[in-house]
């Protein structure tokens, strides 16, 4: 059940609390029912049942409907310095389902930089961390997709030359299958060092930078 944080309160709100935050579709549902009267509520109902109702949409995978939500408890806690909602850091866990919410809809580079933002301010946070290496590991340079690429193309010669030796070559010209099957040997390693040396030099490119992130997160802290 919600956490009950008023001994009185509306109607709606009363309503409300008796709601099971583990199901939010009924928090959906109620928000939308009683939308128009919102706006009638107490300053602190509105704060908490617009919280809640964007922790509902963001269970239910509606990231899109739910970054407009995010957006209003960012200016909520900005504005109207409104720092906790039900225990939690309103203005950082809406920041950071955000980021997540980009993620999920593949817009790596807006959830990015709100990762980046996050390590700002909680430079040692393991989840703000992830987040900004989850997105960083999708948005692969140029120069990685070239290696990726080569790795893969050369595979499917190496596909295409195994067809040929035993189509072609090993019924006309029989003297020349060693030199065959060693060039696709040769060949199919090439691809596969393409394929594996373009992710680990992205994966270590990806820690180097957060590594360096964090450090100038650190150091911007200190000065302060």
């Amino acid at each position: 059940m919600i956490k009950k944080t008023h001994t009185q309160g509306s109607p709606i709100f009363k309503k409300f609390k008796e709601l099971d935050r583990e199901q939010p579709c009924d928090i959906v549902h109620f928000f939308k029912r009683h939308e128009v009267a919102f706006k009638e509520l107490d300053f602190n109902e509105q704060n908490h049942l617009l919280a809640a109702y964007g922790d509902a949409l963001f269970m239910l995978g509606r990231y899109r409907p739910y970054l407009k939500v995010a957006d209003c408890l960012i200016e909520l806690s900005i504005l109207q310095n409104v720092r906790f909602i039900q225990g939690e850091d309103i203005y950082r866990k809406s920041l950071y389902q955000k980021g997540l919410a980009y993620f999920y809809l593949h817009d790596y580079r807006a959830a990015s930089h709100i990762a980046r933002e996050l390590i700002k301010i909680s430079p040692g946070h393991g989840a703000y961390r992830n987040l900004l290496r989850r997105c960083m590991i999708r948005e692969r340079p140029p120069y990685v997709l070239r290696l990726i690429r080569s790795g893969a193309a050369i595979y499917f010669f190496c596909v295409l030359l195994v067809v040929i030796e035993f189509v072609f070559v090993a019924r006309f010209h029989e003297e020349y299958q060693p030199y065959i099957e060693y060039f696709r040997i040769g060949a199919f390693g090439v691809g596969l060092l393409a394929l594996i040396g373009g992710e680990s030099i992205h994966h270590w490119v990806i820690r180097k930078k957060i590594k360096q992130h964090i450090r100038k997160a650190k150091q911007a802290k200190k000065r302060k």
